[in-house]
């Protein structure tokens, strides 16, 4: 009971890094700068995020293709969104984990199913690491890219070399199957055009708010807000993502509430966004068999 308690705490220590901000920062300036916001430019943002989950949705259909299990487009885009829905309300995302069980209701086995989800987070850490590389020259100079990218190269060796020595475990041999699919093309195509969507989304928002900085600035701050929201430390980033604009924008001349208030909308957008996920949840006739998945990770 101590260790589930213990467990908890930590959930929640994005939340408290997000009070702590706020108690740091003009009140009354800040409900001005949310006054303030281009709603025009906040709204349009909204297409730009259903847009990236469409793409995200396609690349979930390619996996799931490449078992003996053939979904329509409708069945798979409600998977994809449950998982949106869960990873919205789980620390570091992981509530996506639970589309598994819903490829399982879909006849997909669960190894594969496991797989399936594992895969679809990697090409995203993978891209992302990838445009990280590129968003540590921008901010802190090509030496320390350089150096980032040694140490990707080694940790992607260090993996390879585990991947082999684990590769009889029957998930990751379900792992192999898929991939060897010739899949592969149309995955990273559809990753790297999500993510050129999501930092189209987020320009968008942080000019609704009036943070004007090159997009080359924004595009490196947001790719290292994604990774650090992805500590399972807070549900949807909120407070870390907070904490690491304010890092890296502060000193490009956008003030606190302007960014406050960037993070804060990009929370709210994405919690919005997947409540299309939780409707199609509470539909699902496997709710009850799933909700213990919610159970494990609610607040």
């Amino acid at each position: 009971m101590a260790k589930r308690w213990i467990l908890r705490l930590f959930k929640l220590i994005g939340v408290g890094l997000f009070l702590i901000i706020l108690s740091q920062i003009d009140r009354d300036v800040l409900i001005s700068q949310f006054k303030s916001t281009n709603m025009y430019l906040f709204g349009s943002s909204f297409i730009v995020l259903f847009l990236i989950y469409y793409c995200k949705a396609e690349r979930f259909g390619v996996l799931t293709k490449s078992t003996n299990v053939i979904l329509s487009r409708n069945e798979y885009w409600k998977i994809f969104n449950i998982g949106v829905f869960l990873a919205g309300i789980t620390p570091g995302k992981i509530g996506e984990i639970g589309r598994a069980a819903y490829l399982k209701k879909s006849g997909i086995k669960m190894p594969i199913a496991i797989a399936i989800s594992i895969l679809d987070r990697i090409f995203d850490i993978l891209a992302i690491s990838i445009i990280g590389t590129i968003g540590t020259g921008v901010l802190f100079g090509w030496q320390w890219s350089g150096a980032l990218v040694f140490i990707i190269l080694f940790a992607i060796s260090l993996m390879w070399i585990f991947w082999k020595l684990i590769s009889q475990i029957h998930i990751i041999k379900s792992t192999k199957s898929i991939l060897q699919k010739r899949a592969l093309p149309s995955i990273i195509f559809l990753t790297f055009l999500s993510w050129g969507l999501y930092f189209l989304w987020a320009i968008l928002i942080a000019l609704s708010v009036h943070i004007y900085i090159s997009i080359p600035i924004l595009v490196a701050a947001f790719t290292y807000a994604g990774m650090v929201s992805l500590l399972p430390i807070a549900p949807s980033g909120l407070g870390t993502r907070d904490a690491t604009l304010l890092i890296l924008l502060a000193p490009y001349g956008a003030t606190t509430e302007q960014i406050i208030s960037l993070s804060f909308l990009m929370f709210i957008s994405t919690i919005l966004g997947s409540l299309l996920g939780g409707y199609y949840l509470l539909r699902s006739s496997g709710l009850n068999s799933n909700s213990n998945l919610i159970e494990q990770h609610k607040f």
